[in-house]
């Protein structure tokens, strides 16, 4: 049961991220061959904020034009989601920033539109959030590894995990005739 994953007989690995460079840098070492998406939750967060800092927070034209250019990024149009945001009108930086928020945004969407190709992945049945690993990560590891008082060496944790995941599948039987058998 325990034991590392041997990632390369794996057909297909994919990855999802909220697009920071430093994810991507470890997939392209560890995972060269995955493919990488952007948590579309994250990216229409990027699209808000732009949206919020042209228009104001919570105004109608900000909800409308976020809204129009979020189905642009689900539709996977990101030249058009770019254009649209190049054609706003100019607001200065933040402090301490030297480019504007919309500015940054155009960098963000530009250098993850690979990433963001959604009805691409969608048509191949991949997520497009890792909200599933989340809840994943929390219903099998945090509910049990992190009660109070706990403490767990990784050897201990990897011993553990399967038998927890196999117990939440519903496969506990199957996987320790499995172990008993090798």
């Amino acid at each position: 049961m325990r034991g590392n994953v041997d990632w390369s007989k794996r057909s297909l690995v994919v990855v999802l991220g909220d697009g920071a460079p430093w994810i991507w840098n470890l997939v392209a070492e560890h995972f060269p061959e995955a493919v990488q998406i952007v948590d579309l939750y994250h990216a229409k967060e990027h699209v808000w904020k732009v949206a919020h800092a042209v228009f104001g927070g919570a105004t109608p034209a900000a909800t409308a034009w976020a809204t129009a250019t979020c189905s642009l990024l689900e539709e996977g149009q990101l030249v058009d989601l770019v254009s649209a945001i190049a054609a706003l009108p100019p607001i200065p930086p933040e402090p301490g920033q030297a480019r504007s928020i919309p500015e940054r945004a155009v960098d963000y969407f530009t250098s993850n539109a690979e990433r963001m190709r959604y009805p691409v992945f969608r048509a191949q049945g991949m997520h497009l959030g890792s909200g599933i690993a989340e809840a994943a990560c929390k219903t099998i590891v945090s509910t049990r590894a992190k009660r109070s008082g706990m403490r767990w060496t990784p050897e201990g944790l990897d011993a553990l995990l399967p038998v927890r995941t196999a117990v939440l599948n519903g496969a506990y039987d199957s996987v320790w005739k499995e172990e008993y058998a090798a």
